[in-house]
Order: C-alpha cells, then sequence, then structure tokens
C-alpha cells in the first residue's frame, strides 16, 4: 500500500490532539479536586463527560479535513455490520468476565447479591451510574481514537507505528484521571504497556473489519465493563493475557504494515 500524501497531517494532527486534551482537562482536573468530597453519582457523571474531548476533536479535524464527506464516513463506519465472528469476538472481554464470575460464584469468590447491595445496583440509578463510564468512554473516545486519528496516522505510516503513535496519545490524554481515579504510580509506570496491549487489539479489529467503529465500541465498552469497574481481578488478568496472547498472534501471522488480512484503513 502506498501512503497518502497530505499537507495538512501535522496540523490536522494538532488540532485533533489539542482539543482532545483541552476539552478532558477541562473537565476532569477540577474533578480531581472535589472527587473525595462528592456522591458516587454526581462525580461519575462529571467523570463519564470527560470522555468527550477525542470525540469533538476528531469531528472537528474530519470536518476541516474533508468536510461534509469526513462526517458521512464516519456515519457509515458506526452503522455498518461486519459479521457475527467480528462482533463475538468484541465481546470476548465481557465474556470473559461473565465466564470468571461464574467460577468465581460456584468456588464461594464472588457472592452476586452481596455485591449488589454494596452498590446499591438494585436502584436503577446507581446501576446505570455504575456502567455510565464504561458506555461513555467507549463511545466518546472512540469517536476520536479510531474514528478519525487511526486511520489518520495510518495514511502516513504502517499500523505498528500508528498504534505506538496513537497509544502515547491517549496513554498521556488520561492523565488528570491519574490524581483521582486511578493510582498516580500505576498510570505512569504500567498504564502505557496495559493500553499498548490493547491498542494493537483494536488496530487489528478496526482493519479487519474495514473500519467498522461499532465493533471497536463495544470492543472499548466490553473492555472497560472488565477493566474499570474492577469487578473480578481474575478477569482482568485474564484479559490482560489473553490480549498479550492476541498481540504476538497479530503480529507473527500478519506483520507490522496492517497487523490484519485487510490492508489498513486511512481515511
Amino acid at each position: 500500500m502506498m501512503t497518502r500524501t497530505n499537507p495538512h497531517f501535522p496540523l490536522m494532527s494538532l488540532i485533533y490532539i489539542i482539543l482532545s486534551y483541552v476539552i478532558t482537562w477541562s473537565i476532569l482536573f477540577p474533578l480531581s479536586i472535589v472527587y473525595n468530597d462528592m456522591n458516587y453519582v454526581s462525580r461519575e457523571i462529571w467523570h463519564s463527560l470527560g470522555s468527550i474531548g477525542p470525540a469533538i476533536g476528531g469531528l472537528v479535524a474530519l470536518s476541516l479535513l474533508k468536510k461534509r464527506e469526513g462526517l458521512f464516513l464516519l456515519k457509515d463506519r458506526l452503522t455498518k455490520f461486519s459479521g457475527w465472528k467480528i462482533l463475538v469476538f468484541a465481546f470476548v472481554p465481557l465474556i470473559i468476565l461473565l465466564i470468571s464470575l461464574l467460577f468465581e460464584s460456584i468456588f464461594g469468590l464472588f457472592n452476586i447479591v452481596q455485591f449488589i447491595e454494596q452498590n446499591s445496583l438494585y436502584d436503577p440509578i446507581n446501576l446505570l451510574v455504575f456502567i455510565l463510564p464504561s458506555l461513555f468512554y467507549g463511545f466518546f473516545e472512540e469517536i476520536g481514537w479510531r474514528g478519525f486519528f487511526l486511520p489518520h496516522l495510518q495514511e502516513k505510516f504502517n499500523a505498528l507505528r500508528s498504534t505506538l503513535i496513537l497509544t502515547l496519545v491517549w496513554w498521556f490524554w488520561h492523565f488528570p484521571t491519574f490524581f483521582y481515579r486511578f493510582n498516580l504510580l500505576y498510570g505512569f509506570v504500567f498504564m502505557f504497556p496495559l493500553m499498548l496491549t490493547g491498542s494493537i487489539v483494536f488496530t487489528f479489529l478496526f482493519n479487519q473489519s474495514n473500519g467498522n467503529l461499532l465493533m471497536i465500541i463495544l470492543l472499548h465498552i466490553s473492555y472497560n465493563l472488565v477493566t474499570s469497574q474492577q469487578i473480578s481481578l481474575i478477569a482482568i488478568i485474564l484479559v490482560s493475557t489473553f490480549y498479550v496472547f492476541m498481540d504476538i498472534r497479530i503480529i507473527k501471522l500478519y506483520g507490522i504494515e496492517h497487523f490484519s488480512t485487510q490492508e489498513r484503513v486511512l481515511l
């Protein structure tokens, strides 16, 4: 595949990154100051709103670069269906979580009734708020990261370099959450390699499905429900192990140029 020559590449990249960071950080840094003084519902809703930065950045960059054509392209990638195998693959993290909880329940390591009571999930509002960050971040992040930034990067770089650049920008975009959501040491030391293992799988699915953004959103939501909510440590370990296995298999079978049997997807 020949890479496209795009004279606006650096500018559009910069616009996207700046908008994503400024919008999200302006929402989440204030939250980090008052987080411990807020009630559960309010802080989870506020935290969820931080996801809109990449979405707005992606929509603006697409509009500037391709005008209405870019928005129609985004719509097509959000609504197409790529087959049941890819759909099932998108839900693998959630499937692993459910199987893990089943075995943990059998061996007395997990009590679903106690879990519901501890988190007040019998209340529909609390249940919605419990999954809200996973839904918001899974949807709004991907409008930007793979709706715009990944295919934009793949116009200039191979799948591996595109994934590395995206992951670095994506990782540091989480910076405000290191002060209230994640441990600061974990955020700086462990989060990047964990995100990279996931990013390789995300790039594989995106290219293998010919840019099906809906499948990426479902995969992201599924992954968030396992890792962000921290319902099961066993499930987190299993999903992380599965992603490492997939990373090795993807690179070995498909190489670094496309990460799939299909050519890498461009804007």
